[in-house]
């Protein structure tokens, strides 16, 4: 690994094999050119960098993170009780329950600048059983409890929910006591019970981990697959430009379309590997974090990710990257088809980015009234035919889907390869 970012003789070693088994393929224009344009993507160390490294390294990190920081588990949150009422020593036994997901400490008529405390970051959380609080409850009444934290704080604000387990149970066991010494249960005070049924297409219940799944995975694989050979399918067009290279290329004995198809082939493997490997390193990351989530507080269970079929779901996502990324750099050679030098095409690019990915963003909280719709609009028929894929939604709904993307990707196509053609693309 030292060798290939410090010096070149890693990479010319590698590039020289693979030009090297160049000359046993097929003499074909289109897989000449395709191959050119890989070799001279590999040959640039910051490929590999970006395309692969960098992704796998930083996309679980950047989602993970946030959650490891504020999680109990990773970071207990600092949580000072403090009982001024001599004959509430019973809550004791109920907030040593939460000892393994704070750093607790429990104090008696402790005397102290409460404020002072929380902002200079000594406590997270100081939980407050004020004078009076037993008697008021032997009496039937009901009794505060006061937290005092700091709004700002995630940490300080995430600590309360770890101490409203054990008030609860204690609310609950004073209840409990007060119906038995009436001859009441439970179901006095609670007359009616609310119990959620989810209607799922494959008949069975989705978890929290599936329902982010669901949500974030189709548009996850939408913008990537389309953004993720930008850089390549800017340079293979404005960039040989730039660099005086395409007018050779295009004097060769093939024609127009064979380079166009050469430089797409090359575009969709690229694509391929960086949306792979972004794919899999965010699955990381959001699986990390589901597994730190503070949803597993209290409790036994960890929320993790899942799929109704796996298999449906790689299928889907494999197609989507393929489908995303000939349509995305098919926009984007035809962005790039207008610029001069390879900085102006990234000025269009990149609003061409922004236009591109704001329909990915839309899928995962449109409503279902709208889906029939989105599965006919560029760019969103993708979102929707990974979603589908991966919901294993019914058949018509898919082929809608499928069909839409297919269309949408053979117009950026030949909108694509008109504008190659032109010849103010080899003279600007």
């Amino acid at each position: 690994m030292r060798r290939l970012f410090k010096g070149s003789s890693g990479i010319v070693k590698l590039t020289r094999g693979l030009g090297q088994m160049g000359y046993g393929l097929p003499k074909r224009g289109w897989i000449v050119v395709a191959w050119k344009e890989l070799l001279e993507a590999i040959r640039d160390r910051r490929t590999i960098l970006n395309v692969i490294i960098l992704p796998l390294i930083l996309m679980p990190l950047i989602i993970a993170l946030p959650i490891v920081m504020i999680s109990p588990r990773t970071l207990p949150p600092k949580v000072m009780i403090v009982i001024c009422d001599k004959n509430a020593t019973d809550l004791v036994s109920y907030f040593n329950s939460i000892s393994e997901e704070a750093d607790l400490s429990i104090r008696f008529d402790f005397k102290g600048n409460f404020s002072e405390m929380i902002l200079n970051g000594d406590i997270d959380l100081i939980v407050e059983i004020p004078p009076g609080f037993s008697e008021n409850l032997s009496k039937g009444r009901s009794s505060q409890v006061f937290y005092y934290y700091d709004p700002l704080s995630t940490k300080s604000s995430s600590a309360i929910g770890v101490v409203q387990g054990p008030i609860s149970s204690y609310s609950r066991k004073v209840l409990l006591d007060r119906l038995r010494e009436v001859n009441l249960s439970i179901d006095y005070v609670n007359p009616v019970v609310a119990v959620a049924k989810q209607v799922t297409r494959s008949g069975g219940e989705v978890g929290a981990g599936e329902m982010i799944t669901a949500m974030l995975l189709p548009m996850m694989v939408g913008v990537i697959a389309i953004t993720g050979a930008g850089t390549f399918a800017i340079d293979m067009v404005a960039g040989e430009r730039e660099r005086k290279t395409i007018e050779a290329l295009l004097t060769n004995p093939i024609s127009k379309m064979e380079i166009l198809i050469g430089k797409f082939s090359s575009l969709i493997i690229l694509s391929i590997i960086s949306g792979l490997s972004t794919l899999l390193s965010t699955l990381l990351g959001i699986s990390l974090s589901l597994e730190l989530s503070l949803s597993g507080v209290g409790s036994n269970q960890t929320v993790a990710m899942g799929l109704p079929n796996p298999v449906y779901a790689i299928l889907g996502i494999l197609l989507t990257v393929i489908l995303g990324g000939l349509t995305g750099n098919a926009a984007l050679v035809a962005a790039s088809s207008f610029a001069k030098t390879f900085k102006e095409a990234e000025q269009y690019v990149g609003a061409l980015f922004f236009i591109l990915m704001l329909p990915m963003i839309i899928v995962p909280y449109a409503p279902t009234s709208l889906h029939p719709l989105l599965r006919l609009l560029p760019i969103t028929s993708l979102a929707m035919f990974a979603r589908d894929m991966i919901l294993m939604s019914d058949l018509m709904a898919i082929a809608t889907s499928f069909f839409s993307s297919v269309i949408y990707l053979m117009l950026f196509l030949v909108l694509s390869a008109r504008l190659f053609g032109r010849e103010s693309v080899i003279f600007g």
